[in-house]
């Protein structure tokens, strides 16, 4: 029998919010023409769940929407639909408050808003990463770019990626488990 989010544990539910967290910020990141050195999601007892997206490369300007990227992830998860405001401040308050910091240097939570369309849209390749976060801890570039169905090493110069931006090359569907018969 598969799964369910009932089923889970609160610490569980938490490392999954984070595993989204943290998907969320590589796809954007990986989707704006950045290079991720990986993306880390780790529990224990002193800290709890940590998550961590670190960047090897990023084009000027484009912190704020990877910042704001993570926060949002985690609250369109919670929320079950495009969230609100108040619910992805609700997310900056808490879990996001590193990303908040990046958004007030840069004028404000508004200057990563252009990221929203860019990862609706990308939602299957994020909740792949974030499957694989949960599953083993780590992604990494090419784990990401894998989740978007490129293969052109992605980067700043990447085409498949320039496509995905533009609307004019799909982004893989979430694949749905069939029920196996008893």
């Amino acid at each position: 029998m598969p799964l369910t989010l009932a089923d889970l544990t609160d610490k569980q539910r938490r490392h999954l919010e984070t595993c989204i967290h943290e998907a969320g910020h590589a796809v954007a990141a990986v989707t704006l023409g950045g290079v991720i050195r990986s993306t880390v999601v780790a529990s224990g007892r002193v800290l709890g769940v940590q998550g961590l997206t670190t960047v090897a490369e990023m084009p000027e300007g484009r912190n704020p929407e990877v910042a704001y990227s993570g926060p949002w992830a985690q609250a369109r998860w919670l929320a079950g639909r495009r969230p609100t405001m108040r619910e992805v401040h609700a997310v900056l308050a808490s879990t996001g408050h590193r990303d908040d910091r990046v958004l007030c240097a840069a004028g404000g939570t508004h200057t990563g808003h252009d990221a929203v369309p860019l990862l609706t849209y990308c939602w299957p390749a994020v909740v792949r990463v974030a499957q694989q976060l949960y599953n083993t801890g780590e992604a990494t570039h090419p784990d990401v770019l894998a989740a978007l169905s490129v293969d052109d090493g992605g980067g700043l110069g990447s085409f498949q990626l320039a496509n995905i931006r533009a609307r004019l090359r799909s982004v893989p569907p979430i694949e749905r488990r069939s029920k196996q018969a008893a």
